[in-house]
């Protein structure tokens, strides 16, 4: 708290603190559809590599989920259709499906795709060698 001229304390106006709240989530909220439309444009289409019928909207998916740090970041996001990323029977939400970025560009770069198997284990699906180019064995 700030004192006030003659020593005493003094509150910030009333409501002031829902003001600063609303304005921040204000401009997380803009950086968040800023950095989600770069990946969209980035992309383009669904980058799960597998033959699928798109299913839903194109969302930008978090590779590292924001609640347990991964950045609101386009190197942190990947274009991915509803059905992959959180409405399918298989999906990144529901944990059978995984996406791992292979070097410091984030999902600017290549990314490795998984599948949980069975024991929980994932497996391989698909690596690339650049975005949408699947390395050749």
């Amino acid at each position: 708290m700030e004192h006030g001229p003659n020593g005493s304390f003094f509150k910030p106006p009333k409501g002031t603190l829902v003001l600063e709240r609303e304005a921040e989530q204000a401009k997380a909220l803009k950086l968040e559809r800023a950095e989600k439309g770069a990946a969209k444009k980035r992309d383009g289409r669904c980058r799960w590599p597998e033959v699928h019928k798109c299913r839903g909207a194109l969302e930008a998916a978090h590779i590292r989920d924001a609640s347990l740090g991964g950045l609101m970041d386009r190197t942190n996001l990947i274009l991915l259709c509803a059905w992959i990323h959180r409405r399918g029977p298989e999906s990144i939400h529901g944990k059978q499906l995984r996406i791992e970025i292979n070097t410091p560009a984030g999902a600017e770069g290549p990314c490795s795709f998984y599948r949980r198997g069975e024991h929980g284990r994932y497996h391989l699906v698909a690596r690339e060698t650049r975005p949408f180019q699947l390395e050749r064995d």
